[in-house]
């Protein structure tokens, strides 16, 4: 008996769309499915009175591999890209950062004098440690401390946060990873799609649904219960409601831990493979405000030569963070003295906002599990959550206001999203905001290992955790994946049994 899918894609992210949207042109029947109402995860957006507010990435690097995976899926029109600046406003200090290396290291070694040779050394080091295409011939690096290497390197400890974190953070990450960061920073750049995220994620869904007639459809509001199993492979889901569907393979556009932790039984899955599931670190989430604003009665003079600021409050620097995420509720000025994103999201797009108006975006890190207890279920909150998280924005907007003159008497509309927002909006366990852990004591990965293959004959994943870290950036590597994962199910790959999940075989 026919299948009534050759494929069902489970979640309508970037990296689902991008798959489905290549086994159609190759004339597969497809179907994907979401239980959230829009397409593209958390790379779409959400409206408020006219304002386009970012459910998760503001932008994406890489942008000659995308408009290449673009281009082979047939898409129509050319994408237009803006790019995006960034400075560091901290330490007593301006720092732009989203520039060549040529030009940083000269405006480096200006601040920082007495580190000017080893500033000129680690940009060094960042160049060998790149390679043309890090996904498609990962080269095998020495994975080292980024904290440690700069240790050694820089003896101002301002400098040493910027080089580490780019940001005031202490350094985390291996030293690959970082130098990867900086590679897209400095050479492949931060785009923005003219029309926003949303127009980006619509026009993907389009090509999944308008390439032949029949062969691709989005389903969305319709959640995925479980893959179904047998002998080994897979042979379709089962829905919320009780519906079954068939399908010859499926492809996971959720997180790992949902994938093997929820929608797979216990009994279909190796035990290694959930104990590694289980145990794998992700990134943190983040707290995000998001402002629609009078552009007339705040001033943005801040933002005139960079849309992006990472910010910090000057009375705070070299001291450490004291906030306690392990309270019930933690001191909203506190978490105000901490690392800000600030961020002019309308800047160059006018399309995000009514005329005359903007859009800024405020988002610091914040601890998941602070956040669990005020979760009933998928979008359900106890009584309090909202005050609470209001009163954590308003001093992020406070502490914004020392940038931005006039912000509060500006805001038209606000709205406030926690790591549970992330979790509900995107299917990201722990609302982690850019997939596995970047700390060094988590994976010591110094390249990225493709995590598309499963242990299950039929089942493939797609997204920002199918390869073991970012050093794309979150969009670049959910297409990419998608990409590839749609090449496994056209060549019907074989399950793996080799266990590749970052931090797995720690030393």
């Amino acid at each position: 008996m026919r299948k009534e899918w050759d494929t069902i894609v489970v979640g309508a992210g970037v990296g689902g769309l991008t798959a489905a949207a290549k086994l159609v042109k190759e004339g597969m029947r497809v179907l994907v499915l979401d239980r959230n109402p829009h397409p593209g995860g958390t790379a779409y957006v959400y409206r408020r009175k006219g304002f386009s507010f970012p459910m998760g990435p503001l932008g994406f690097s890489h942008p000659e591999r995308i408009k290449s995976i673009l281009n082979d899926l047939a898409i129509e029109n050319p994408l237009h890209l803006i790019r995006v600046h960034y400075r560091i406003k901290a330490f007593n200090l301006e720092v732009p950062i989203s520039m060549t290396s040529s030009h940083l290291v000269k405006e480096l070694a200006t601040l920082f004098p007495s580190d000017a040779e080893g500033v000129i050394r680690f940009f060094q080091d960042v160049e060998k440690n790149l390679s043309a295409d890090p996904v498609s011939h990962p080269e095998d690096k020495h994975s080292s401390s980024a904290d440690e290497y700069l240790h050694r390197l820089i003896e101002d400890w301002r400098l040493r946060r910027i080089l580490g974190s780019l940001g005031t953070q202490e350094p985390y990450s291996n030293f690959p990873l970082l130098a990867a960061q900086w590679n897209l920073m400095t050479r492949e750049g931060i785009w923005h799609p003219l029309g926003g995220m949303g127009s980006f994620c619509d026009r993907l869904a389009r090509t999944v649904t308008g390439q032949k007639e029949g062969g691709g459809e989005i389903r969305l509001g319709v959640e995925v219960a479980k893959v179904k199993v047998e002998h080994g492979g897979v042979t379709g889901v089962r829905l919320k409601s009780g519906e079954e569907l068939s399908s010859l393979s499926v492809i996971s556009n959720a997180d790992y831990k949902t994938t093997f932790l929820t929608l797979l039984d216990p009994e279909v899955v190796p035990p290694a493979w959930h104990r590694a599931v289980s145990l794998a670190k992700q990134t943190g989430s983040v707290l995000q405000v998001c402002l629609g604003i009078d552009s007339s009665r705040a001033d943005l003079s801040c933002f005139r030569e960079a849309a992006r600021i990472i910010y910090r409050r000057d009375s705070d620097f070299g001291t450490k963070s004291t906030l306690n995420w392990n309270t019930s509720e933690v001191d909203p000025e506190t978490l105000a003295g901490g690392e800000l994103e600030i961020s002019l999201w309308s800047k160059d797009d006018g399309s995000l906002a009514p005329e005359g108006k903007n859009v800024i975006v405020i988002r610091t890190e914040a601890d998941y599990s602070h956040f669990a207890g005020y979760k009933l279920g998928w979008r359900q909150r106890t009584p309090g959550y909202n005050e609470y998280k209001t009163r954590l924005a308003t001093s992020l907007i406070r502490e914004a206001e020392k940038l931005i003159p006039g912000l509060q008497d500006a805001i038209v509309v606000t709205d406030v999203a926690t790591p549970l927002t992330f979790e509900d909006q995107g299917g990201r366990t722990g609302g982690a905001v850019a997939g596995w852990s970047w700390d060094f004591q988590d994976s010591h990965d110094s390249s990225p290992r493709e995590l598309i293959r499963t242990p299950v004959r039929g089942l493939y994943m797609a997204g920002y955790q199918a390869y073991s870290a970012l050093f794309l950036g979150g969009i670049p590597t959910a297409m990419e994946s998608g990409k590839r994962a749609a090449e496994a199910v056209l060549t019907h790959a074989d399950p793996t049994e080799e266990i590749l999940i970052p931090g797995e075989a720690q030393p």
